[in-house]
């Protein structure tokens, strides 16, 4: 582990404003492998964004996403066997049910689709399958392991940062990123970016943690599991998406919200971490790497935290996990 990475202050990405109240502050506990710093949370008191600050520097990248991170090698770890359980096809069903629905805001026919944070393309893959659209699939990501693995799964890849990838204006007509936007320094300009990247009515589709969820308050002292310490740098809620839609030209088509078990493993590892009794059974508990594995244990975990999320969506009407849709405007005539 590493100690005193280097870290870069911050302001409010949605008004800039530097004035910020403490929110809570914590460490990373998924990984043995990134670094032993603490990061601090916190709150603009001019808008309410919750951000981390002071964050990581852009250079300590491959220090807090090691090599063993989990989405580098989630298509890797189903065996055939494995991909032919119940598990895996109704999870899986599931997950192209939602991506049929979400490209159900774009005409039908013949499109492009970008994921960025493609990892190992395994969504990607997915979006090839939908019955809705014929897909033309492309991605980006920053590990050059994974874009090599989604490549010989036949997607165009770049390897890189999307902010920093030369992307061709109006180029898609959906753009997907899943659980990236709070990993990124500038998020408003990663947000503009996606903006030019589309033709006009275009999609940009993002999944983010929703910091205005219930247990995002009932865990808000460092155990939330959304928070991913050192890897989640800003925490949106439905009030400030709206901010960044008008901020960045998109008109906001919608919110919604699903069911993830993750950040229930995530927390529920945090809390027993930080048990003396329950810390060395903790990464077999809770475990925060190898937990969508087509196991019985996962199964009856991601369940279990599964169901627990629908009854508070059909409780409150959210979850912790927010799926927001941009959409560019039609060019004026």
């Amino acid at each position: 582990m590493k100690s005193n990475i280097k870290k870069v202050e911050t302001s409010c990405n949605n008004c800039g404003s530097t004035s910020t109240e403490f929110v809570t502050a914590g460490c990373e506990h998924e990984y043995d492998n990134t670094t032993d710093d603490v990061f601090t949370v916190v709150r603009c008191r001019q808008c309410g964004l919750v951000y981390l600050n002071p964050r990581p520097d852009v250079s300590e990248l491959p220090t807090i996403y090691p090599p063993n991170y989990y989405a580098y090698s989630i298509e890797d770890s189903y065996d055939e066997g494995q991909r032919g359980n119940l598990y895996y096809k109704l999870r899986y069903s599931m997950i192209l049910a939602g991506l049929e629905h979400c490209l159900s805001l774009v005409p039908r026919g013949k499109i492009r689709v970008l994921d960025i944070g493609c990892a190992d393309g395994h969504v990607l893959n997915w979006f090839r399958r939908v019955r809705t659209h014929q897909v033309e699939t492309y991605g980006v990501d920053m590990n050059e392991a994974a874009v090599e693995k989604a490549k010989a799964r036949g997607h165009t890849v770049w390897a890189g940062r999307f902010e920093d990838v030369a992307v061709e204006p109006g180029y898609f007509d959906f753009i997907w990123a899943s659980h990236i936007i709070e990993h990124v320094p500038d998020p408003r300009g990663f947000t503009r970016k996606a903006f030019e990247s589309l033709k006009p009515g275009g999609i940009f589709w993002f999944w983010t943690p929703n910091i205005d969820s219930i247990d995002a308050r009932w865990f808000a002292d460092r155990h939330w599991g959304a928070y991913h310490f050192p890897r989640h740098w800003v925490f949106y809620s439905p009030r400030s998406v709206k901010h960044l839609a008008a901020a960045t030209g998109f008109e906001l088509a919608g919110i919604e919200y699903q069911p993830n078990a993750i950040f229930w493993v995530w927390t529920f590892h945090s809390l027993a971490r930080s048990n003396p009794l329950l810390s060395r059974y903790a990464d077999r508990l809770f475990p925060p790497i190898t937990w969508s594995q087509t196991t019985l244990a996962n199964f009856l975990r991601n369940g279990f935290f599964a169901g627990v999320d629908t009854l508070i969506k059909l409780c409150t009407g959210q979850t912790s996990n927010m799926g927001v849709a941009f959409r560019k405007p039609q060019a004026e005539p």
